[in-house]
């Protein structure tokens, strides 16, 4: 087959134009620190690239939900535990008020510090995170005006108007996690009746209404320390999803590097064989058109 010089010279540039673009290419690598700065560059590595994206975008949304879980299971667990102390402080209180030599004024005197243990309880029960009840079940918001899930009333007695129903969040993919605790699992822990029973007996004088109400607040702490429990669980249980959402993010971002970051080294060393390759094929190119100058003179 006989090769004009036309068509050399086109053979000469479609080659230098492949080095050039070569050359391009690798300095916007370079320059942006990505491999690959169009679809058509890579499209597969850019597809999964993407899904990597959106896994690692997820993951943080999660890893959001689980902060914000952790923030209310620790403010749950926070206000059980003053709960707790209110209940032992009013335990004091009835061993003191079972003292035979005190008179009827004097467990007066204690009732009205059990009157403030009860209203300081109720009030830890109608604890909030922001703008949310945390003891009112899925009923964190939207109550009528002087309403809140617990309500003391004037006879001692409180009402639960939250409702039943668990808070959940996704802490992964199709996984959830309940959090806290409704308000009604407080109310049956009996706290308000054994502090209102405790107020009463001593408001009366009671001795036998006194050890009732003992045995009543021994029940009571002993259900708070079993809810308490529960959120310490829910708690490591986060942890562990903080902990795995974590490490899942830095896997994926590290295989996202992988995938679209350039190797700076590699892409230099490149460059320079490209440049080298460049002017090895201008200097040919010159000698073929040498040649040809001199056989057409």
């Amino acid at each position: 087959m006989r090769v004009t010089m036309n068509t050399m010279y086109d053979q000469i540039n479609t080659d230098l134009g492949k080095i050039v673009e070569k050359q391009a290419n690798t300095n916007v690598s370079i320059a942006s620190g990505r491999i690959y700065h169009r679809p058509s560059d890579a499209p597969v590595a850019l597809t999964h690239a993407l899904n990597l994206r959106n896994s690692i975008r997820e993951t943080e949304q999660y890893s959001r939900n689980i902060q914000y879980a952790k923030g209310w299971v620790e403010t749950s667990e926070s206000a059980l535990r003053q709960i707790q102390d209110r209940l032992i402080r009013a335990k004091t209180l009835a061993v003191q008020g079972a003292n035979n030599t005190l008179n009827a004024s004097d467990r007066k005197t204690l009732a009205k510090e059990v009157e403030y243990i009860l209203e300081e309880t109720v009030a830890l029960g109608n604890t909030k995170l922001g703008n949310r009840y945390i003891f009112g079940g899925t009923k964190t918001t939207e109550y009528e005006t002087g309403r809140r899930p617990f309500v003391l009333n004037n006879d001692g007695t409180v009402e639960y108007d939250g409702n039943n129903d668990a808070i959940s969040i996704d802490v992964a993919s199709n996984v959830t996690q309940t959090i806290g605790l409704d308000g009604k699992k407080l109310q049956d822990s009996r706290v308000f009746e054994a502090l209102d029973l405790l107020h009463d007996a001593l408001e009366a004088d009671s001795d036998a209404g006194i050890q009732d109400a003992m045995g009543e607040l021994n029940k009571a702490i002993t259900n708070i320390a079993d809810l308490t429990a529960i959120l310490g669980a829910q708690a490591n249980t986060l942890d562990n999803k903080d902990e795995m959402a974590e490490t899942l993010t830095v896997t994926n971002t590290e295989r996202l590097s992988d995938l679209e970051d350039t190797d700076i080294l590699e892409a230099v060393t490149n460059l320079r064989t490209l440049e080298t390759t460049y002017q090895a094929a201008l200097a040919s190119a010159s000698k073929v058109m040498q040649i040809s100058l001199a056989n057409f003179i």
